[in-house]
């Protein structure tokens, strides 16, 4: 996860909450973790990455995270913010590996994940204010 100043001009890395499966293995279920910290910090709107192909379309695994985002949605209450995340994780891999910060496999993925979600919302901020 990553979070916005309030000016919405820097993104910050915010920690991992593992998304896991709900009930009946329903994996569109948001997580409690992240219902609480949504209550906490209260954003206005929340950005969702979508993993599209790199030909631009949505497989399953986009369909899921268009279903996760839009139960977030309705869950939270927040304006929900779909942005293509194409490539984001070779992104964070290679900005994690200039600043040598590789650890364990299991670090390194939270890591890379928080990231990922930095980088994803430094380009929405910086396409919503130019």
């Amino acid at each position: 996860m990553a979070v916005s100043d309030p000016t919405g001009t820097i993104a910050s890395p915010r920690g991992t909450i593992e998304r896991g499966r709900g009930s009946k293995g329903d994996c569109t279920r948001p997580p409690k973790d992240l219902l609480r910290l949504i209550e906490k910090i209260r954003p206005s709107r929340i950005l969702v990455g979508i993993p599209l192909s790199m030909d631009g379309s949505a497989g399953e695994m986009a369909r899921e995270a268009r279903r996760f985002a839009a139960t977030l949605g309705l869950m939270a209450g927040v304006e929900i913010v779909e942005w293509d995340e194409r490539l984001t994780t070779i992104r964070a891999e290679r900005e994690i590996q200039a600043l040598g910060l590789k650890r364990s496999k299991r670090r390194q993925k939270g890591r890379s994940d928080e990231m990922a979600a930095t980088l994803m919302l430094t380009d929405y901020l910086r396409s919503a204010s130019g």
